[in-house]
């Protein structure tokens, strides 16, 4: 047997996963090594795939003298460590796009040539099969002459809406086509080469916090030869379109690339009374033919374990194994470096041709040092209910330090108020040591997330005892903890619940969100009981305002934005409470040190049904959401074969499929929260206009602007 390629990989963030899962399927190579300056990314990718080197610096990993590095990186970065990579005698495959100016572009496909090294771009939709049968019957000429192709990324953009604001796709308005236009650019450079004309024009403008602006529908027009073209991308809220439409002399095509269909359009030749039918039903089950065979290909990968278990997975396992294929000969063209240049050099002109305005406004996006020195820690202060909380907080005259993961993103989150914040990470002892100094109360806001338990346990329970400890051990006067209502079980409508009522007593078969949030709780709790540890527990009901998405998950199933499955009936009221009444709250537990070992529930009145949320977000939006009530069984049969077939192939992520989660996802359990109001003097909301217009209203206005 051959010996196998030494592959390391340069960047741990989300893509990492699709190459290693696609290097992991090609016999020919072994992942030897990760870095990410955030090594603790890098860390997580080598215990996932098994990858025996990690580290935080691109200098130390070429010392393996690795055949391959894959540069998984932000663009800005892709020149810089490429040419290193190279220069240290490696070959390099390189995620798209190559870079952001042509003339490095070209530096790099020099340097690789000079070196003797293979330099390959990924352009993963290429190697799509539906693309590759449109390709194909263009280069035999089965669709005739072309004139006209239409390509269309129309696809909405969650950082728009709920950041992070300083990702690189957002810092400059050029960027975001750099990021995704070189997919919509390659398409046309395969199939008709550089063109001869383009035409850019850009609108629908957002200013973002962090004073970037982004321009969200972008139209470019060009023209090869006697053939024109139109890209069409736009990253606004909307149903998903990722197409190519092409017209030739002979018959019309199209190549969804977001679910890997294609199918032609031709003349039948059954005579004018009959053309419509037969050419119909021919598309018909061109369709149906391939969406058969794309669900069985799917159920057999997923079963596999296989990283071709979706459109987006087999385009870049097939780009990958192509790179492996031809690097020892004459790379595939469409991963070829020269061919990246070329799709740099027309964002380039296309990118110059867009007509963008600078922003008006001059706001400073930055904190401002605290107007006293801070003795309240927040922890989780840049996310939903902290933002609220922090600036409530700000506004009562406390000195404030927040933890965040990058100051940047603090700077952008928390921009205007006086508070200080500190970068870090909340599960190392010494940082949280440094964190709590001079700290008399704590806000514990964090959450975790993850695929499995062990995700949970590691990212979460053991997290809040790291910093419960430190708490402890620097004497904090107060730790206040916000659990969830998702933890009870609240699927019987005779029961009431308040914040003295238990949480579920069967908690091993609930998801493992509800069950992390009962183990921390349980674990502090423990701590105050045997250890005096002054703890306050707050659990939010299901919190909407000004900030989240309008397809909220604690109404219902989303689908899409425009598509709801009701935890069943949808016609029980729901526990809702606004944002800023949740932080209200919060801030009224402050310095009330008799509290301690009490928990609190944080629900408003229940005024709105799930039907008549719906409702008012269609009437909003002008769409009108199609919802449907969907009795709980259905759910748990769904999650039943899914997690059957799971357990079936040993999937890490595995699980046994739980009705009372299900059910308790329902809330028919009626939610009192008298005993917060009355100790702590909380008013929220009381009306369902109030609820309706800062909870709703502002969501979708804010979402949709």
């Amino acid at each position: 047997m051959d010996k196998k390629l030494k592959v390391g990989l340069l960047g741990a963030g989300f893509i990492v996963d699709s190459h290693a899962k696609a290097l992991k399927a090609l016999p020919s190579t072994e992942i030897t090594a990760v870095c990410d300056r955030a090594i603790e990314r890098a860390e997580e990718a080598a215990s996932t795939y098994d990858i025996p080197h990690v580290f935080a610096d691109l200098a130390e990993m070429l010392k393996l003298k690795l055949d391959v590095v894959h540069v998984l990186l932000p663009p800005d970065l892709h020149f810089i460590t490429s040419k290193q990579i190279l220069e240290a005698g490696s070959n390099v495959f390189l995620e798209k796009p190559m870079g952001l100016n042509s003339k490095e572009c070209q530096i790099l496909v020099d340097l690789a040539s000079e070196k003797g090294l293979k330099l390959g771009v990924n352009h993963n939709f290429l190697f799509l099969p539906a693309y590759e049968q449109l390709r194909q019957q263009v280069i035999d000429g089965t669709l005739g002459t072309l004139d006209h192709i239409t390509v269309n990324w129309l696809y909405a953009l969650g950082l728009i809406q709920f950041g992070p604001f300083n990702n690189w796709m957002l810092r400059e308005p050029r960027n975001l086509w750099f990021e995704l236009g070189p997919h919509l650019t390659a398409f046309v450079m395969d199939l008709l080469g550089p063109l001869d004309e383009i035409h850019t024009h850009v609108s629908r403008p957002i200013d973002l916090p962090g004073g970037s602006r982004v321009y969200r529908k972008w139209h470019v027009h060009g023209i090869k030869g006697n053939t024109t073209i139109d890209l069409n991308m736009s990253v606004s809220p909307g149903y998903t379109d990722r197409s190519i439409s092409v017209r030739g002399h002979a018959a019309t095509a199209k190549c969804d690339f977001d679910r890997n269909v294609y199918y032609r359009d031709e003349p039948s030749g059954h005579g004018m009374l009959f053309d419509s039918f037969v050419t119909n039903a021919s598309v018909a089950r061109q369709i149906a033919s391939k969406s058969f065979i794309n669900l069985i290909g799917s159920i057999k990968n997923t079963l596999k374990k296989s990283p071709e278990a979706n459109p987006f997975g087999i385009s870049i396992a097939r780009s990958v194994k192509a790179f492996y294929d031809t690097m020892h000969g004459q790379l595939d063209s469409r991963l070829d470096g020269q061919f990246g240049v070329n799709v740099i050099a027309a964002c380039e002109k296309i990118t110059e041709q867009a007509n963008f305005i600078s922003p008006k406004s001059k706001q400073v996006w930055t904190v401002l040092p605290p107007h006293k020195k801070p003795n309240v820690l927040v922890i989780g202060g840049t996310g939903f209910i902290g933002k609220y909380l922090v600036k409530k907080l700000v506004e009562a005259g406390h000195g404030i330090r927040v933890v965040t993961r990058g100051i940047s993103a603090g700077n952008i989150g928390l921009a205007g108020l006086q508070v200080e914040l500190i970068q870090g990470d909340i599960a190392n002892a010494e940082f949280m040591d440094k964190a709590l100094e001079g700290i008399d109360v704590v806000y514990d806001l964090a959450k975790a997330s993850g695929s499995k338990w062990d995700d949970y346990y590691v990212n979460d329970v053991l997290v809040r005892k790291n910093i419960a400890e430190r708490a402890q051990k620097a004497g904090i006067k107060q730790y206040i903890y916000t659990g969830t209502i998702d933890s009870y079980y609240s699927a019987n409508a005779n029961d009431v619940i308040t914040g003295d009522t238990p949480l579920d007593k069967k908690m091993k078969n609930r998801n493992l969100y509800a069950k992390s949030k009962a183990t921390c709780e349980a674990l502090l709790m423990d701590m105050h009981k045997n250890l005096g540890f002054p703890l306050t527990i707050f659990r939010p009901g299901v919190v909407i305002g000004k900030g989240c998405p309008p397809a909220h998950w604690g109404v219902g199933m989303f689908q899409s934005e425009s598509r709801v499955q009701f935890w069943g009936s949808g016609d029980n009221k729901l526990p809702l409470v606004l944002v800023e009444d949740v932080a209200t709250a919060l801030v009224l537990a402050l310095g009330r040190y008799e509290i301690a070992g009490k928990t609190f529930l944080l629900t408003d009145d229940p005024f709105i049904s799930g039907k008549e949320y719906v409702d008012i977000v269609s009437k909003e939006i002008g769409t009108k959401l199609r919802a449907e009530s969907t009795p709980i069984w259905k759910f748990f049969i769904i999650d039943s074969f899914k997690e059957g077939a799971k357990n079936l192939i040993k999937h890490p992520n595995r699980k046994i499929p739980s009705y009372r989660d299900w059910d308790s996802r329902s809330h028919r359990a009626r939610y009192d929260s008298t005993k917060t109001k009355e100790m702590l003097g909380w008013q929220p909301a009381g009306s369902k206009e109030k609820l309706v217009e800062n909870g709703i209203v502002a969501a979708v206005r804010e979402f949709s602007r």
